[in-house]
């Protein structure tokens, strides 16, 4: 399938193609889609939000703006989806992101499972898994927050200090660990010590300055 003259990617022989922005307003879809979903052209189809394609008390529960937190790039996930007609079917869902002229699109790969299942077990699974979500999306935004302040600070203070450099910093001053950083900024921890032996030498520190109180008081201070 072509959007914009641009190929989706990873698109599986019958499947359900459905292509929306962030904030869930959806732009275009197969034909398959059209029948699964029951909507008549896509005209109608692209009138609609994501939110009219799930169950209602799903649906209240979706987020202002698809972020990394609520998409399932690492396969497909069991949903409850809603036709137009309201009637509800099972299925199974992956979603990821894809620039199109420029632009971050959803797009969303969906297919029906056919046979009996137990449709409100589903669904229950479905708003916790999204509450989680939500909750942590909500974490990492605050997370975000304390990053971005930090940083400004440290660069204030040490106007040395890489990008790279600040994220270490921010969480060395929160007192992390070298495996917890490297977990969190998806690196190793032998390149959390080189960082800290790097970021050691740009402060000018000597052997027995400890970094961490000095980070410490650059951001209560500065």
């Amino acid at each position: 399938m072509k959007y914009l003259n641009t190929q989706i990617s990873n698109v599986i022989e019958d499947e359900a193609i459905v292509i929306a922005e962030l904030n869930g307003q959806i732009l275009s879809g197969n034909q398959i889609a059209l029948d699964l979903y029951n909507y008549s052209s896509i005209q109608s189809f692209k009138k609609h939000h994501l939110r009219d394609l799930m169950p209602e008390d799903f649906a209240s529960l979706y987020p202002d703006e698809m972020t990394p937190e609520h998409v399932n790039f690492d396969g497909y996930y069991t949903h409850v989806c809603r036709k137009s007609n309201g009637e509800l079917f099972a299925c199974k869902l992956h979603t990821h992101y894809q620039i199109i002229n420029g632009k971050r699109l959803l797009i969303g790969h969906v297919q029906k499972i056919n046979g009996e299942v137990d449709i409100e077990k589903i669904r229950l699974k479905q708003n916790i898994t999204v509450l989680e979500r939500e909750l942590k999306a909500e974490r990492n935004k605050n997370q975000n927050k304390a990053l971005l302040s930090s940083s400004q600070q440290l660069c204030q203070c040490f106007p040395v200090l890489s990008s790279h450099d600040l994220k270490i910093c921010h969480y060395i001053a929160k007192q992390y660990n070298s495996k917890q950083i490297s977990e969190l900024l998806n690196i190793t921890t032998d390149g959390v010590y080189t960082a800290r032996k790097r970021i050691r030498k740009k402060l000018q520190l000597k052997a027995g300055d400890d970094l961490t109180k000095t980070l410490i008081n650059c951001i209560k201070h500065c």
